[in-house]
């Protein structure tokens, strides 16, 4: 294990449902008071290099944050960020999950994201005694892992790909095999009209587009255990622990299925085995399960009222025209293409708010208040008044991930227009080769060639004509290789090069990049 993630070290990005802003959040919808995340202890098992608590700890400075990795090559990794960073609430440290004692101490949160099922059960047992012993009172654990019924078609491949690359031991050389196995397999299995054919095409071509080390970790490496939720939670209820939620709310509704599907669940009375029937009708392949400690108070029975004391943010992009006056559908749409539809007028005026100001966390109460006056301005004013509903639009929303909610209010910088600077992490990562910036709520840009020069010179000290002029003399004299950038003249590559400054300083502004 260790050999392998030194040699092919896994991606190491921001897991936004692992935040420590949404994990406090989800605690608080189940009646958990769960700590408070800005001053948040928090240590997450098998961190790689730190792609996701590294972006915590510089969001939440009161807060403190330890990494534990065994890979050594991810922790040298981890810790020449930290160097340059020059962080002092954050350590990364070389350890075996096997070896770790009570000398760690308490924390309020504590994340396991993709180890779970990809080690043997000593340490899957391992990994709960240490949330039983070292969770606070009222913290939270986070811990993925691949589920049975939807890893059976997964697991074809991945036995597929471990039978081609039996007689390959060199890590590289087996991933380079596995690559290339699959090139060449995709467009048969397109050829054959089968139901088996069908599953296998749309993992193909979800791996056509996955990072390399996805690949070997998850389809290479010698240990990859799917659970079935049902028997994970039984396992963490004898180990003092208990099922909170997944991270993935809506997965817990079986409205979601359809009504028939939702009256058919109602003779299970467990939530054991609600969530297990649950994943044998969506086939589900992977979760993310939030757990706590056996005497915490939870409760299951939502109330959303809770959700009057949290703040909300919403990456959307909204229509056009939004009509506020009748409750007639509109079709917001999510960064990743989606369509989110919304009803309520004061849901939509809430959403046209959140859309303008993200990524601002907006506390309800001043989030209800401009929602209403909205409708006010259009005349709608009885429905103006309907603070229940938009509460229940918003949970919608939020369980559907449409809607991000966190306890903590606050509001972002859009930087210099003039002489746009970008924060010290993101610079940093950028300089370091990183190849992703993480956001300000937790997610990642991917990084071209371009994008990484001009967050090198985003320091403040150069205006937008600067910066413009700067990268077009740099693809001049070839210190920038851009292969899809054709222009006929001179003037066109500055309009060109123009037109991509100011694309990406606007992503960079929404996203909490600039200072």
């Amino acid at each position: 294990m260790t050999d392998s993630y030194d040699e092919i070290p896994y991606q190491s990005i921001p897991f936004t449902d692992s935040d420590p802003e949404n994990l406090a959040a989800l605690g608080q919808m189940f009646g958990l008071d769960a700590p408070d995340p800005a001053r948040a202890r928090v240590v997450e098992l098998g961190c790689a290099s730190g792609g996701n608590l590294v972006p915590m700890a510089f969001r939440l400075p009161e807060g403190r944050f330890l990494g534990v990795e065994l890979a050594a090559r991810q922790v040298a990794d981890g810790q020449r960020l930290l160097a340059e960073l020059g962080l002092d609430n954050i350590r990364i440290e070389q350890g075996d999950i096997m070896e770790l004692d009570e000398g760690i101490g308490e924390f309020d949160y504590i994340i396991t994201h993709g180890v779970y099922s990809w080690v043997p059960p000593a340490v899957q047992a391992r990994i709960l005694d240490l949330c039983a012993r070292h969770l606070s009172p009222r913290g939270i654990a986070y811990i993925s892992y691949n589920t049975w019924p939807g890893w059976r078609m997964r697991g074809v491949i991945r036995d597929l790909l471990l039978y081609h690359t039996r007689d390959i031991q060199d890590p590289m050389q087996k991933l380079d095999k596995a690559i290339a196995f699959l090139a060449g397999f995709e467009p048969v299995v397109t050829q054959v009209e089968t139901e088996a054919a069908r599953f296998l095409r749309e993992d193909l071509q979800r791996l056509r587009t996955s990072h390399p080390s996805y690949l070997y970790h998850e389809y290479l490496e010698a240990w990859n255990q799917p659970q079935f939720v049902s028997e994970f939670i039984s396992t963490v209820e004898g180990h003092g622990l208990q099922y909170m939620c997944d991270a993935d709310l809506k997965s817990m509704f079986p409205s979601v299925l359809g009504e028939q599907a939702e009256s058919w669940l109602e003779q299970f009375e467990t939530l054991a085995e609600q969530e297990q029937y649950l994943d044998y009708l969506g086939n589900r392949c992977f979760r993310q399960s939030l757990l706590c400690r056996a005497g915490a108070p939870l409760s299951h029975d939502l109330d959303i009222g809770r959700l009057r004391t949290q703040s909300f943010f919403a990456n959307l992009d909204a229509p056009a025209k939004v009509n506020l006056r009748k409750a007639s559908s509109e079709a917001f749409i999510r960064a990743g293409k989606t369509e989110v539809q919304v009803r309520h007028p004061l849901a939509k005026a809430a959403l046209l708010e959140l859309t303008a100001c993200y990524p601002d966390a907006v506390p309800f109460p001043e989030l209800a208040e401009v929602a209403a006056a909205r409708l006010r301005a259009v005349g709608n004013d009885r429905v103006a008044e309907d603070v229940n509903g938009l509460l229940s639009e918003l949970f919608i929303l939020f369980t559907h991930q449409a809607v991000g909610m966190t306890p903590l209010p606050r509001r972002h910088s859009r930087g210099d227009a003039e002489r746009p600077r970008a924060h010290h992490l993101a610079r940093t990562q950028a300089a370091q080769g990183i190849g992703h910036l993480a956001t300000a709520r937790h997610s990642t840009i991917l990084l071209d060639d371009f994008s990484v020069r001009l967050v090198s010179y985003l320091d403040g000290t150069r205006t937008v004509p600067e910066l413009i002029a700067l990268l077009t003399q740099d693809i001049r004299a070839q210190l920038l290789i851009l292969p899809n950038l054709k222009p006929t003249t001179p003037e066109k590559l500055q309009g060109q090069v123009g037109a991509n400054v100011k694309r990406f300083l606007g992503l960079f502004a929404r996203q909490g990049i600039l200072v």
